[in-house]
Parts: structure tokens; C-alpha cells; sequence
């Protein structure tokens, strides 16, 4: 492709893109803007909903203690009424007269007074006299009201309740002159019209009237439904809405779901007075999102088209404007290329003020200067190539230095490892080392102290090669010295070597180390750790457990510091697994270490081996993990397996195993 039609290309793609991009960036604050205004109706409506059912339970509720109110002192007035009628001397029809007139001129619904017995022998309502009780079942309205009698309580105020076809309250207090009982009551059935107005039924309509809502419902705390309104359009709530709704009131606040083209919000209704909690749900419809994001892309593409289009013309012209001096330019690397470059060929093209003619002043200083160059770098590059083959040559004898150095570490280590291990028919005892391709340090050990004791050592130390052997035999020779010591416990071995090791590395290194006291005849074991990991005790059944965690952090770190101290048993078939930090970091292709788990695989299978075999299991098993050449760390393991009690062993001989 020619220069022309790159560049053509190159200004029509930026062009598209510069477009696209602008598009794409409206179409999604576009889409940002009416989302976030969906989502604002919707926990707006849903909060609406929510403090409309809140509404509905507290209006009634405040409506109907009013009213109750109202009736105590009703009941009030006509006590002190029939007290002042019969102080003087008024025949009962005169007080019975005077009470239907309080009630037909806006006074209760009913009055009823009664005498000290509970017989109410004034009352405007037509009918024999009513005598009131204290049986709740016989009299459920009079019964509540007997104790005015005895003035304990005083008054009375009985929840609103259906009777004879009407919604009924009363209201009842204690004579003035003497024990009876007086009491209003009023028929309320307004409450029920003002309860459906300021309601939740109310309040649903409303939003569906607005167009903005599908649909609202009103859910109890556990998803049953109480209350909904829906249009025709709106469908049932969906399992995941009513799942969405739950968490919500669980959580005590607003929350949001989109399905598909709808927008569902949940708002919670809090409990009141003995009426349980719920949630407030309203689906809006969100499908108008798509609509405009769509009419916004089109006008973007329609635009894109004329930008490029402007865009195609503009490119052609400038490029035809700048072909000139590009093409001498072309020429004239040809020339060079040949041998036969002309400098006046340029002339032209250096007349230029613009970048093209001061590239043509470069090209021309450059081509001249070219033949020049060309004679020094042949013989520079005589002297790079001597110069290389010496740093080859330095470089050899570096690397045969470090391999020098990693045999010698790796001598030490292997010298340091005990060349026998304790043998008999009461134990059985295998170590194992697989140094990695830089030797790391890391070694074990076992410290015969008499026929019936031995020290189990198992230690890893920081760094790698020269250094790590020369720390591996402060650490080896501190342990060995503080066991040399009568008396001597795991915990006071590690604290006499953590004291030495701080106080003669030269190193700025560490060690982790793990020792444990073994009595070959009881099977007890006492042991410490200086930040090395817990070893596994695996039981004659398979099972995998972990040896108390004792002791304190590693070794050489501070000095003075004690050390804890654990003491545990192994039965018969009982085995002992000591190992490093190099078997569980054990890495393969996927950078996934060994771990715990796969070690804890490994020795349950091993169920019913010699300490040999397990070992080796546990070796082929990290060994398929890594993979080829995939080993970076010491391998260390030692393995004790406790075969028979001193009590089950022939005195005359002992086995070697």
C-alpha cells in the first residue's frame, strides 16, 4: 500500500473511532442517566408504598384513641348528668328521656348506666335492662367493664368490635355519687372508609393512575402476599423477586432488581404496635433504556458517516500535497542504497520550511556521513566481538565457580547426615534427604543418648549454598553441644542453640528447627519447635493428626528467648513424621505448593508400611506433583515407627529392622 492510502486509512480510522467513541460514551451516559432516573422512581415509589402501609396502620390506630378519648369523657358527662338528675329527685323515665335526647342531638350511640349491682336500668336504647357481669365469655363487652363498680379501674376503653351488623366502640368510667357503671359507645364504621383511603389500597391505585408503575404489592416479612395492585401487563411477582424482597426486609433497607426489561424495588415496613413487619415492592418498566440508547447510536452513525466522509476528502488532498518531497526522498535512499547518491537531487525538497525539508537536511548530513560510518563500524565490531568472547570466557569460569561452591555445600550437607540409624525391634527409624539444585541447608539427624533414649532433629536454615552449609554447622553443632549436656530437654537444647547461634553467625541468616526427646521402651515423646511446622503422628488406623504446637520462633532471630515444651505417646504401630518447609512448597506447573492436605493424603495410604516405604511414598508423591526438574528446595523427612512395647520384647535378642 502507497503512502497516500496509509495515510488516507490512518486519518479515516482515527476519524471512525474518534466517532465511535463519542457515541458510545453518550449512549452510555445516556443510558447511566436513565437508569439511575428508573431506579430513583422506583425506590421512591417503593418507599412511598412502604410509608403508606406504615400510614395504614398508624392513622386508624390514632383515629380510633382519639375516639376513645372522646367517649371517656362522654361517659364522663352523662355520670355527673345522671348524678346531678337523681340528686334531685328525677323519676328514672325523666333521666331515661334526658340521655335519648344527649344521644339523637350528636351525643354516643348508646349510654348505658347501671346501678351499684351492674343491673343498667338507664339506657337509651329500647329493651329490657342488661345487668353486666364478669363473665367474659357470657358478656364479652360488659364483662371488661365490671370492675368500675369497685372503681378498680376507673375507666375503661375496649378496642372497636362488630355488633349487630355495626362496628362498635365503648367507653365506659365509674359513678360520681356512688358504684355503678357508665358507658357510651359509638358506632365507627368510618374508621374502616378512612383507613381504605389513607391506606395502602389507596395509595396503590395512585401509582398505577401515574403510568410510571406496572404493578405494587405489599408482602408479609415471610412473602406471603397481603395487598396488590398490578395492571394488566404486570404479572405475578417472580420466586427471585419474592427471594429479593425477603433479603431486603432482613437487611432494613432499599433494594433494586432488574429482570430483563423491568425494574423491581423493595423498600421494608417496619412493625408496629403488635402488627408484624413487611415489605413494599412496585415494577416499573424499563424497556424505554434500550429505545433511546438506540436512538442515540443511530444519530451517531449517521454523523460518523459525514465526519468520515469529510474526513476521506480532506486525507486525499493533504496527502497528494506532501507525495512530492516523499518521492525525491524515496529516490534518493535508493541512490544511496546503490552507491550512487546525487545530494543536488534534494535541493528542492530542502526548500521547504516544514518537517519534510528539514528531514531532507538530515537525509543529505546522514547519507553523507553514511560512507564514513560504514568504515568505523567494521572495525568496531572487530573490537565488540574480542570483548565478547572475553566476558564468555569470564562468564565460564563465574558459573564452574558457583558449581564448585554448590558441590561443596552439598558435600557438608550430605557428610553431616548420620551414617547410621538407631536399629531394634521396638523402632523403626528412616531419613531421607533430596537436596535441590541449590542446596539449601536443610538436614535431620538422630543422637543415640543411652540404649533406651534418642534425639529426633529435623532443621532447615535460610539461604542457599556456601553460607547455608556454614550455617547448617553452627545450627548442627549447637544442638549437639547443648545434648551433650546431662539433663538437657528439647525446650532447654533449643534455647542453649538459639543463644549460641545469635551470638557466633557471621551470617545474617536463621534456622527452624524441630527436636523431640524419644524413649524407645515407654514410646513417649517430648518435644519443641524453634519455628519449624508441627510433624504428624499417624495412627494404626491411617488417621493423621498433628503433634501439639510447642516451642517458640526460629532460631538465631533474638536471643534469650524460651522455649515450650509438648509431650505426647506413640502406641504400637504409631509412626512419626518429621519433615521442612521444602516437602509442603513443593510447587507444580500451576505454582500450587504440596500443602498440607496432599501430605496428609499421602500418610494415610501409607497405612501399615515400614518407615522406608512410607518415606519413599511420600518422596514418589512430591515427585509427581512438581513434575520433571521441577524440584527448587531440600527435600527432608525422617520417619519413626514404634513396632513393639518393652514389655512384648524376647530379652535374649533384639532384630534389627
Amino acid at each position: 500500500m502507497t503512502f497516500q492510502g496509509r495515510l488516507v486509512l490512518l486519518i479515516s480510522g482515527l476519524v471512525t473511532l474518534a466517532v465511535a467513541l463519542v457515541t458510545i460514551l453518550l449512549a452510555w451516559t445516556t443510558h447511566s442517566a436513565i437508569q439511575s432516573r428508573v431506579e430513583a422512581d422506583g425506590r421512591g415509589a417503593a418507599t412511598l408504598l412502604a410509608r403508606s402501609a406504615t400510614l395504614a396502620r398508624e392513622v386508624p390506630r390514632d383515629v380510633e384513641a382519639l375516639l376513645g378519648d372522646r367517649l371517656l369523657s362522654e361517659a364522663t358527662l352523662a355520670a355527673h348528668l345522671v348524678a346531678v338528675m337523681e340528686a334531685g329527685k328525677a323519676p328514672v323515665k325523666a333521666v331515661t328521656d334526658r340521655l335519648k335526647a344527649v344521644a339523637d342531638g350528636g351525643g354516643p350511640d348508646e349510654i348505658w348506666v347501671t346501678d351499684n349491682r351492674g343491673r343498667a336500668y338507664l339506657h337509651n336504647i329500647p329493651g329490657p335492662d342488661i345487668t353486666f357481669g364478669p363473665d367474659a365469655r357470657a358478656q364479652p363487652r360488659q364483662a371488661p367493664y365490671y370492675g368500675l363498680l369497685n372503681r378498680a379501674p376507673e375507666k375503661v376503653v375496649t378496642d372497636a368490635a362488630t355488633e349487630g351488623g355495626k362496628l362498635m366502640k365503648f367507653a365506659g368510667v365509674a359513678g360520681v355519687d356512688k358504684p355503678r357503671i357508665v358507658q357510651v359507645g359509638a358506632d365507627v364504621r368510618r374508621l374502616g372508609d378512612i383507613a381504605r383511603k389513607a391506606g395502602v389500597d389507596g395509595v396503590m391505585a395512585s401509582l398505577l393512575a401515574g403510568g410510571t408503575v406496572e404493578g405494587a404489592w405489599l408482602l408479609e416479612r415471610d412473602g406471603r402476599l397481603a395487598a396488590h395492585a398490578t395492571g394488566p401487563s404486570a404479572g405475578p411477582l417472580s420466586e427471585r423477586a419474592v427471594e429479593a424482597a425477603k433479603a431486603a426486609a432482613a437487611a432494613g433497607e432499599t433494594g433494586l432488581l432488574r429482570e430483563g426489561d423491568r425494574l423491581t424495588a423493595f423498600a421494608p415496613v417496619p412493625a408496629l404496635a403488635g402488627q408484624g413487619a413487611g415489605i413494599a415492592v412496585v415494577r416499573l418498566p424499563a424497556e424505554d433504556l434500550s429505545s433511546v440508547v438506540g436512538r442515540h447510536v443511530k444519530i451517531g452513525v449517521l454523523v460518523g458517516l459525514l465526519v468520515l466522509a469529510a474526513g476521506v476528502y480532506g486525507a486525499v488532498r493533504f496527502a497528494r500535497s506532501q507525495m512530492a518531497p516523499i518521492e525525491r526522498l524515496g529516490e534518493a535512499v535508493a541512490a544511496v542504497e546503490a552507491g550512487r547518491f546525487n545530494p543536488f537531487t534534494l535541493n528542492e525538497a530542502m526548500e521547504r520550511n516544514d518537517e519534510m525539508g528539514r528531514l531532507a537536511r538530515v537525509f543529505r548530513s546522514m547519507a553523507l556521513e553514511a560512507s564514513y560510518r560504514e568504515e568505523t563500524l567494521d572495525a568496531q565490531l572487530l573490537m565488540r566481538t574480542a570483548e565478547l568472547e572475553t566476558r564468555t570466557e569470564r562468564l565460564a569460569a563465574a558459573e564452574h565457580l558457583i558449581e564448585e561452591e554448590q558441590r561443596a555445600a552439598r558435600d557438608v550437607q550430605a557428610n553431616l547426615l548420620p551414617q547410621q540409624l538407631p536399629a531394634g525391634r521396638d523402632s523403626q527409624f528412616f531419613g531421607l534427604l533430596v537436596p535441590g539444585p541449590a542446596v539449601s541447608g536443610d538436614f535431620y539427624d538422630v543422637i543415640e543418648l543411652d540404649e533406651r533414649q534418642c534425639l529426633l532433629v529435623v532443621a532447615g536454615v535460610s539461604g542457599w549454598g556456601v553460607p547455608a552449609a556454614f550455617l547448617m554447622l553452627l545450627v548442627r553443632g549447637a544442638i549437639r553441644e547443648a545434648t551433650a549436656r546431662p539433663g538437657m530437654t528439647p525446650a532447654a537444647i533449643l534455647a542453649a542453640a538459639n543463644d549460641r547461634l545469635c551470638g557466633q553467625s557471621p551470617f545474617d541468616g536463621f534456622a527452624t528447627a524441630f527436636i523431640a526427646l524419644y524413649d524407645r521402651e515407654t514410646g513417649t515423646l517430648s518435644h519443641s519447635s524453634a519455628g519449624n511446622r508441627a510433624p504428624c503422628r499417624i495412627r494404626a488406623d491411617g488417621s493423621v493428626l498433628p503433634l501439639a504446637d510447642a516451642g517458640g520462633p526460629a532460631l538465631g532471630v533474638r536471643k534469650g528467648i524460651p522455649y515450650g515444651e509438648a509431650v505426647t505417646r506413640l502406641e504400637q504401630e504409631d509412626t512419626l513424621f518429621l519433615c521442612t518447609e521444602g516437602v509442603l512448597r513443593a510447587v507444580n506447573a500451576q505454582r500450587e505448593p504440596f500443602g498440607e492436605e496432599r501430605l496428609a493424603a499421602v500418610l494415610h495410604q501409607g497405612r501399615g508400611l515400614s518407615a522406608r516405604d512410607r518415606s519413599e511414598l511420600l518422596l514418589r508423591a512430591v515427585e509427581a506433583h512438581v513434575g520433571p526438574g521441577g524440584q527448587t528446595g531440600d527435600i527432608v523427612c525422617l520417619t519413626v515407627r514404634r513396632l513393639l512395647p518393652a514389655s512384648e520384647l524376647a530379652p535374649e535378642s533384639e532384630a534389627t529392622v
